[in-house]
């Protein structure tokens, strides 16, 4: 099995590999590579068998390519054989079909199922939110109650409240270094706009480019006031930084994914463990959503055991397994994992379970990966101040046009 050593450590954390492997006679070998390597030995024609793997865990924007490249072998057949399925054994009644349909498969075929859900977060400082002096004080500045932010202008409010860069201490971030964690953190706002990238309802479906909608015009230019109440380096911040501001106490508020919320809870690494509470993501709309991400275990065409890769991939969606890797700090798919009780227990579980009706796909056509790229750059000049939202949009709507040629048009035209 290849994977990101990030996500695969939860599962190895469970401890329970080794019993897997003691009742089904399958030894299991985890290699750590990220979703390039996997992708580059996949595209050889001869890999040597130590290079080929049985299972992939990538994340699920990549499944069109792969699958255009002939690359995965489904499992709608392995999902039928009642040899390989244990009786109690329902995917489709056991887990949120949704993500499930959007994370794993693809024009009607299923290649594998959920290795772990992400979604996105508002996570805040729920100790200085209760302060009854600190409630008074914004009470009579803003003439309304502290609470926790619904909407961008109540975002915008209580991070100018908390913004005290005298003290080193900020109202919020962005993730503003080039790169995804910007593309995602900007998703994450015009999604909250109503706006999209394609204008389509699921991710292996073209539509309409929209990418340079009124919708995330709006968004982006709301997203650029935050820097306003950001740390000096927020245009430095990726993932890690973004995380480490929530962990040290600096910041009062910011967005960060499921995966990395654990590491806010861990005495061991954060300061304000216990003092971080979790809500949805703002809207603009007053509708509901949530980023709808995540990685999946694949099998590829050249598994040398593709029934016995199966097997792992069953036993993983076990409850006992699970369970267990939630703890980790991973994000189950199966329903009846949040029925237990230490999995409810979790300050931001409850958070998980109100986000999941409302994930929102994004493309997993095989374009996907360059679209990312192509955004990833015309947002990094956006938020460097290089170009005005508008114009930064309509260059991204060309350079998606040019990638997708006739399978999508322009809904908006670039003037």
């Amino acid at each position: 099995m290849s994977g990101d050593e990030w996500f695969l450590r939860s599962l190895i954390a469970t401890g329970l590999i080794q019993p897997f492997e003691q009742q089904y006679g399958i030894a299991i070998r985890i290699r750590f590579e990220n979703d390039r390597a996997i992708m580059a030995e996949l595209d050889q024609q001869s890999p040597p068998d130590d290079a080929r793997p049985d299972i992939i865990v990538v994340r699920h924007r990549l499944l069109g390519a792969l699958v255009a490249r002939h690359q995965l072998l489904p499992i709608d057949s392995f999902l039928a054989d009642s040899t390989l399925n244990d009786p109690g054994f329902h995917p489709h009644q056991q887990l949120f079909f949704k993500w499930w349909n959007e994370l794993s498969s693809y024009k009607g075929r299923m290649y594998g199922f959920p290795f772990t859900a992400l979604t996105t977060y508002l996570c805040y400082r729920k100790d200085l939110l209760g302060d009854a002096a600190t409630a008074h004080e914004f009470r009579t500045r803003y003439h309304r109650e502290l609470t926790v932010p619904a909407s961008w202008q109540e975002y915008l409010q209580v991070a100018e409240f908390f913004d005290r860069p005298g003290d080193h201490f900020y109202g919020t971030y962005i993730q503003g270094k080039q790169g995804l964690a910007l593309w995602y953190e900007w998703l994450s706002v015009i999604y909250s706009f109503g706006g999209r990238i394609l204008d389509s309802p699921h991710g292996w479906e073209y539509g309409d480019i929209v990418v340079n909608s009124p919708q995330n015009v709006a968004a982006t230019n709301e997203y650029l006031k935050l820097i306003r109440f950001s740390p000096p380096d927020t245009l430095t911040y990726g993932w890690n930084e973004a995380q480490t501001a929530l962990q040290q106490g600096n910041v009062f508020m910011g967005l960060l994914w499921s995966d990395q919320t654990p590491f806010l809870e861990d005495p061991k690494v954060s300061k304000v463990s216990g003092k971080i509470g979790y809500a949805r993501i703002p809207s603009a709309t007053g509708k509901p959503f949530s980023q709808l991400e995540g990685l999946t275990y694949l099998v590829p065409a050249k598994s040398r055991h593709p029934r016995q890769a199966y097997q792992f991939l069953r036993w993983a969606l076990s409850q006992k397994v699970q369970v267990a890797q939630t703890l980790k700090g991973a994000s189950s798919v199966r329903k009846t994992t949040y029925d237990d009780a230490q999995v409810a227990r979790l300050p931001y579980s409850s958070v998980f379970l109100a986000s999941e009706p409302y994930g929102i796909p994004k493309p997993t056509i095989p374009e996907s990966d360059q679209i990312s790229q192509a955004m990833v750059r015309g947002l990094g000049a956006i938020v460097k101040g290089d170009l005005l939202p508008q114009r930064g949009l309509d260059i991204m709507a060309l350079d998606i046009q040019r990638l997708l040629g006739s399978k999508a048009k322009l809904r908006y035209p670039v003037k």
